[in-house]
């Protein structure tokens, strides 16, 4: 009931604010795509404490638990709050689930290299990482939608003219 309720629409609402603070700079989507990966990190870092104490040992182990929860929490999230007009279901839902992952993936590879290459030519480590969460938060916005929510979303109809 909460997440398909309430944190879609407290994600909206806060993004509207954003978007009249920033006086329009920002496109809103990409504003709701922000915080909706905000809280994604926030479900990252709870799943990975709650699985290094009860499941395993293991960083790397509870690592990519907490990354493909997230991923997952991200998706939904952006489902039903940042792309809500062209929101994906049935068989869609699931093929758009395993692009944005691919997408995903993809942008944190590229925010690896990124961030590496800059750390490389600064020698500054937050930085360099916030260059590469930039470019790779941006690889994932703009991929996303054109890939996942713009084209599997289902096309209207024409009118039939008599």
């Amino acid at each position: 009931m909460v997440v398909s309720s309430v944190i879609p629409t407290l994600i909206r609402r806060i993004a509207n604010l954003v978007y009249r603070l920033t006086r329009g700079i920002f496109p809103l989507s990409l504003i709701s795509f922000l915080i909706v990966g905000s809280l994604g990190v926030l479900v990252h870092m709870s799943i990975l404490k709650t699985l290094m104490l009860t499941s395993t040992d293991s960083f790397r182990y509870a690592n990519a638990g907490a990354m493909i929860v997230a991923a997952s929490f991200n998706y939904l999230m952006n489902n039903k709050s940042t792309y809500r007009e062209t929101s994906l279901a049935g068989k869609r839902i699931i093929a758009g689930y395993l692009i944005y992952l691919t997408i995903t993936s993809l942008g944190l590879g590229l925010s690896l290299l990124i961030s590496g290459e800059v750390y490389d030519r600064i020698q500054m480590p937050m930085i360099s990482a916030l260059c590469g969460i930039v470019v790779g938060s941006l690889w994932n916005y703009f991929m996303s939608y054109n890939f996942v929510w713009k084209m599997l979303s289902p096309k209207p109809k024409p009118i039939e003219q008599n």
